[in-house]
């Protein structure tokens, strides 16, 4: 039942990004001037920039949560005694971060000018409040003992 559910969501989402995508690929019988296109192509990027930051704050929420549930179970583990499994769950952590350091350190070797930004960008935009405050809320809601109604919503 559950799998069959999860599934009919996905279809439904894959069906909806298809049509959102088909939708603004359409092109009218009528040729408008071309004022009234850009002004109906920028409303349709803000739509899109608009959910990708709805998407964005989603998944950062579930982040959030899953990081909260460790961060949890970490500080059990330091109560109950087992200081072994903290030291090596902190060792194994600070060997990740190491990793992930030292490719970004050859990363800036082999690609010294760095990603440009496209022609005509207007530079960095702010992202919005919902998105920068996702991950916390994440965390917070695991602090305030949601996580199990998550965990269980999400698995």
């Amino acid at each position: 039942m559950v799998k069959g559910l999860a599934f009919l969501i996905a279809l439904t989402f894959i069906c909806v990004v298809m049509a959102l995508v088909v939708w603004s690929r359409l092109k009218p019988d009528a040729k408008p001037d071309k004022q009234e296109s850009e002004v109906r192509a920028q409303r349709a990027a803000a739509f899109f920039a608009q959910a990708g930051h709805w998407a964005n704050s989603v998944v950062n929420v579930v982040i959030g949560v899953l990081l909260g549930v460790a961060i949890n179970g970490l500080v059990q583990l330091m109560f109950t005694g087992a200081w072994a499994a903290v030291f090596n769950i902190a060792v194994l952590s600070a060997v990740l971060f190491f990793i992930v350091f030292l490719h970004d350190r050859l990363g800036k070797k082999l690609f010294p000018s760095g990603i440009r930004p496209a022609r005509g960008s207007e530079g960095e935009r702010k992202t919005p409040l919902l998105r920068r405050l996702s991950l916390p809320a994440g965390v917070v809601f695991t602090s305030l003992g949601l996580d199990d109604y998550f965990s269980d919503w999400l698995f």
